[in-house]
């Protein structure tokens, strides 16, 4: 009961110091038990976030099943194909069927019909749904394209005959129920290199008993299993989806009353194996975060601790006297310690649970189960290990002072010791190593362990350093200038080199900036990397997914948003050389996500105006197309024909043959029916019959140009007119030139048989595009010779990376590029970009045309805020404003603490005639020195960590060639306020202890110590 009264006197005399102790612990302890348990949260939220984000036909089951002709009707086909399809286990909701039949040449494409029981109520319906056998709903883009009426008859062939009772479309809301909205496109008929692409409307919606009537042959049940993702999944739950998922690819197999065949590109287990990457990287990137804010915490524990242990000198020296043996004088500088830390364990206990919770429910997604792993529980007990060592230490290190010096009260700092000095040089040959392995490395790697590692350890070996180096221009500076007349100079540099407290608290101090520094930089750079990452892959707010041809879909969006406000046409094209985003760019800056970090300094208006044509492309809108030729100079050796190329709608490439035309002048007319809604006029080729080739010499001038007797206004001025890119006697064409309404083509073939070539929109031999980073920008050695796809290209601005493809990819204009080419469709995706404020009406018009939303700019934004590695920089972000505020606690106790001792010798100054004022300043000069070295130490060490790191780390799993790169640069804005700021709170701390200093510096303060 003694030893307990003595231990709690004790920690009531140093109230301060006690609860700065239990703060510091139970913050190391708390740490530590955070870091498992938001671990294994980090994973389970980004697989749940991805799961959920991810669209139905990547993560539900799918399967096809075809009756045989005994099953008694297609609902007992339905019912047979759930029953099969639910054998498979795994977190699946219950089947849903769809009857599908065959597609069947009719009505001017290949058509299919479509049934699922209360279909209409998932749907957006106008006319009316059906409701007997006979009647069908159309998607509404397929009832305008085929030019059908509600209420007419049609026949489809072996489907039979029909009547059209209304259209539909679907709306984002009902993608559960449909599972997949893409089985909803409609598909316009295209060129392709394969050959034409016939019509696909999307499906004629009908009753399911119209495929009673149907042979077993023609039709079939598709049923699907979508993926559930309650809050609580974990990856041991996807084992079961990913073997179900693995069964789709086999081979069909026979079910009772049908075969059963695998229809889906699950993907299932490539979003496991993401997730078994953040797991990994979570394990790697934490975990380091946690260890910072624990070793800043167990060294400030430790100066506490100390400042404690010198407080009890005069109480040991004493036991000594008293011939207490070296266990028992353990035991009693033990004592208060071992207190301390016993009542911090359950409060850090509490402090890291109750910090885990805090954090799960605000950064990762609602709902998520706290995770309780063993090894928190683990991790604490070594932390309170660890404090339990400090605290040896600390009572070690004063067990070890002379009993002189325990009399006095005062310690002098001493060289270290061998153990000391070991231990430092390991910690700097280590940095070093660290350091030149990172600066040394060619490309970007994983985050791993070393990139939130090396912050730690550089600013421990700064705080070494500036530790060692204060102390040492101190102790120089009081040898070499004893004789200065600059009495307080003399006086701080006197009291830093004697007074090892002033010291201790440069180290801690330095590593709470250093990585405070670190975390603020590394978290607002990746910050801005994640939303470049964002806008490559979504590059608007909204993405919608197109099934149509890239032309077709740019006239979509002219059609329902003639003024550019809300849409764009995007898509990819890939050659044997460079890869090209090519999007219709006059709407790019009312539309786009375009990030000021892609072209620093270019706006989207300048990079718009760059790409565009530099003309406007002539448009005949009519069924008759006439122009006048004036021939008079021109030699040839055949009459000549003037082939006009005209883009129709949908894509479609077609010519309008006019002559022949005779020597003098001569205007003709010709029929383009095709040309009703409008065609432009993208070419003219001059040439024999047929446009074929013919040697031509002299001036040939064409006019007139009129479409159903009207003149066209800017078909020759304005329109851009030159020798076509792709002209095969380009060289012959000497002038091309547009004079009024008359456009002047000066030609010398020199003999030789040739068509002259023209197009219209100004197009230069080599394109304008904005030219990622490492893009590719010629076509490769043994590269394909198709003129459509390789082409010269202009680098008019370089962009850190680029809408769709990233860093490797060439933006270029769709105008730019497709007029006066053909362009085969690719199969490559083709999207729909809109604004987020995009009206109903517009978007209704996408869904009338079978356009899906694909994703969301914030979509993707969520994916990737919740990686491990963006939620491990977060955290950093925490820890890194934890542990300022522990170094400013930490400060200002230590201060607090050292107060009595400053008065002291603040007080014998003042008795020997020394002024206030000089008193004072000496105190001031004395903090500038210690706590300006600590502040230059630590930003220094945590912009070099940032840099570092920066250059060196790939920050995520999106890692791939169309992943822009993190930009290595240091905001030095942000560290300027952050030195002011630093700067500041150090200059309140120095002005504030030397004004407490000098006020309590008096005569009776010496005499009170003498007693």
């Amino acid at each position: 009961m003694a030893m307990f009264g003595t231990v709690l006197r004790g920690l009531r005399s140093r109230a301060l110091l006690s609860a700065g102790s239990v703060l510091l612990t139970a913050l190391a302890i708390g740490s530590a038990v955070l870091a498992p348990i938001f671990q294994l949260a980090v994973t389970n939220s980004y697989l749940v976030t991805r799961l959920d984000e991810a669209p139905n036909k990547l993560t539900a089951l799918t399967w096809r099943f075809s009756p045989d002709r005994q099953v008694d009707g297609s609902a007992e086909a339905s019912r047979l194909a759930g029953a099969a399809a639910a054998r498979a286990t795994g977190p699946f909701a219950a089947p849903q069927t769809v009857l599908e039949s065959a597609r069947v040449d009719a009505y001017g494409g290949l058509t299919k019909l479509g049934a699922k029981p209360g279909a209409c109520d998932h749907l957006e319906v106008q006319g009316k749904c059906p409701d007997a056998v006979g009647e069908v709903m159309l998607l509404g883009a397929d009832l305008d394209f085929t030019g059908t009426e509600i209420g007419d008859r049609v026949d489809l062939g072996a489907l039979g005959k029909v009547t059209v009772v209304g259209t539909y479309r679907v709306p984002e809301s009902e993608a559960d129920y449909w599972v997949n909205l893409e089985r909803f496109a409609s598909t316009p008929p295209h060129q392709s290199r394969d050959g034409t692409t016939p019509y696909l409307p999307a499906p004629w919606i009908t009753v399911p008993e119209a495929f009673d009537k149907l042979p077993a042959d023609l039709w079939s049940v598709l049923v699907d299993r979508r993926l559930e993702v309650p809050p609580d999944l974990e990856l041991a739950d996807i084992d079961q989806a990913e073997r179900a998922a693995a069964t789709l690819a086999g081979p069909a197999r026979p079910v009772p009353g049908g075969r059963l065949k695998g229809d889906s590109i699950n993907d299932v287990a490539g979003i496991a194996d993401e997730a078994r990457t953040q797991q990994d990287t979570a394990r790697s990137s934490i975990a380091p975060a946690v260890i910072s804010l624990v070793l800043v915490a167990l060294a400030l524990l430790l100066r506490l601790l100390m400042a404690a242990a010198d407080l009890r000198l005069p109480e040991l020296a004493l036991a000594s006297l008293r011939g207490l043996g070296r266990r028992q004088m353990w035991s009693l500088g033990l004592s208060e310690p071992v207190s301390l830390l016993v009542l911090s364990v359950p409060i850090g206990g509490t402090v890291g649970i109750g910090l885990s919770l805090t954090l799960v429910r605000w950064w990762l997604v609602p709902g998520l189960p706290l995770p309780l792993p063993w090894t928190a529980l683990l991790t604490g007990a070594a932390v309170a290990v660890a404090a339990l060592g400090v605290a040896f230490l600390a009572v070690g290190l004063v067990l070890r002072v002379s009993l002189s010096e325990q009399l006095t009260g005062v310690r002098r700092p001493r060289a270290p010791g061998r153990t000391a000095l070991v231990v430092q040089l390991v910690l700097v040959a280590t940095a070093a190593a660290i350091l030149a392995s990172k600066l040394s490395s060619a490309r970007p790697g994983d985050p791993d362990v070393t990139d939130l590692v090396l912050p730690v350890l550089l600013a421990v070996v700064a705080g070494v350093a500036a530790t060692r180096l204060t102390a040492g221009v101190a102790t120089w500076w009081t040898r070499t200038r004893a004789r200065t007349r600059s009495l307080p100079g003399f006086v701080a540099a006197r009291a830093i080199s004697r007074r090892q407290e002033g010291t201790l608290v440069i180290l801690p101090v330095t590593a709470a900036i250093a990585i405070c520094v670190f975390g603020a930089g590394v978290y607002d750079s990746a910050g801005q990397w994640r939303a470049s990452v964002a806008a490559t892959a979504a590059p608007a707010p909204v993405v919608w997914s197109s099934p149509l041809p890239m032309a077709s879909t740019v006239d979509l969006t002219h059609r329902l948003d003639p003024d550019g406000q809300w849409l764009m046409a995007a898509s990819t094209m890939a050659t044997q050389g460079p890869s090209y985003t090519v999007m219709d760019t006059t709407r790019l800056s009312r539309v786009a996500s375009w990030p000021d970090q892609w072209t620093p300094g270019v706006s989207t208006d300048e990079i718009a105006a760059a790409l565009g044509v530099q003309a406007v492309v002539p448009t005949l809108t009519g069924t008759r197309v006439g122009l006048t030729v004036d021939r008079t100079d021109l030699e040839s050796g055949d009459d000549i024909v003037v082939r006009l190329r005209l883009n129709a709608p949908n894509d479609r490439i077609r010519y309008v043959f006019l002559g022949p035309f005779s020597p003098g002048t001569t205007s003709i007319e010709g029929a383009m029916s095709f040309c009703r809604v409008g065609c432009q006029l993208e070419g003219i080729t001059i040439g024999g019959p047929a446009a074929t080739t013919t040697p031509l010499k002299g001036v040939v001038r064409i006019s007139g140009i009129a479409v159903d007797g009207r003149p066209v206004s800017g078909a020759i001025s304005g329109a851009g007119w030159s020798r076509a890119q792709d002209a095969s006697a380009g060289a012959a064409i000497a002038r091309v030139e547009a004079e009024g309404e008359e456009l002047v083509v000066t030609l010398d073939s020199e003999g030789t048989p040739i068509i002259a070539q023209l197009s219209a929109g100004a197009i230069p031999d080599a394109l304008p595009v904005v030219r990622g980073v490492d893009a590719e920008t010629v076509a490769r050695g043994g590269a394909s010779t198709d003129i459509e796809s390789n082409f010269p290209v202009d680098s008019v601005f370089t962009a850190r990376s680029v809408p769709l493809l990233g860093p490797i990819g060439l933006l270029i204009d769709y105008t730019m590029l497709a007029t006066d080419r053909t362009l085969y469709e690719q199969n490559l995706p083709v999207y729909v970009l809109a604004r987020a404020d995009t009206p109903t009406s517009v978007t209704n018009g996408l869904r009338d045309n079978g356009i899906t939303v694909d994703t969301t700019l914030a979509e993707v934004e969520n994916t990737l805020d919740q990686s491990a590695y963006a939620l491990a920089l977060r955290l950093y972000a925490v820890v890194a404003v934890l542990v300022l505020l522990m170094a400013l606690a930490g400060l200002f106790v230590s201060t607090a603490v050292q107060l009595p001792s400053r008065r002291r010798d603040a007080a014998s100054l003042r008795v020997v005639g020394v002024s206030r004022r000089a008193v004072m300043s000496a105190v001031v000069r004395e903090f500038a020195v210690v706590l300006g070295g600590t502040a230059v130490a630590g930003l220094a060490a945590g912009t070099l960590a940032q840099y570092v790191v920066l250059r060196t780390v790939t920050l995520g799993y999106v890692q791939d060639l169309t992943t822009p790169a993190l930009i290595a640069a240091v905001d030095w804005g942000r560290l300027a306020v952050l030195s002011a700021i630093t700067a500041a709170v150090f200059g309140v701390v120095a002005l504030a202890s030397a004004a407490l200093t000098v006020r309590g510096a008096r005569g009776a303060t010496l005499r009170e110590n003498a007693r």
